[in-house]
């Protein structure tokens, strides 16, 4: 049940963008290859803010086991 909820969730979400990146090319005037450029770095920002974040996580688990042992 989660599995089938999580790939509607993700199926959702892609048409939602889609349905956005058509709109901004069709409605708004936006070239598409400016638009596919400026998603492209906003992927790479939100990339970059995970890794941070996850090695963040890494770290302040790391101190927390060395806490705890000594």
């Amino acid at each position: 049940m989660r599995r089938r909820q999580r790939t509607r969730t993700v199926v959702l979400a892609l048409a939602a963008c889609a349905a956005l990146f058509w709109g901004a090319v069709d409605i708004v005037g936006v070239p598409a290859e400016r638009l596919m450029v400026q998603s492209l770095w906003v992927s790479l920002g939100v990339a970059a803010v995970v890794m941070l974040a996850a090695g963040a996580g890494w770290l302040l688990s790391r101190f927390r086991q060395y806490k705890k042992r000594g």
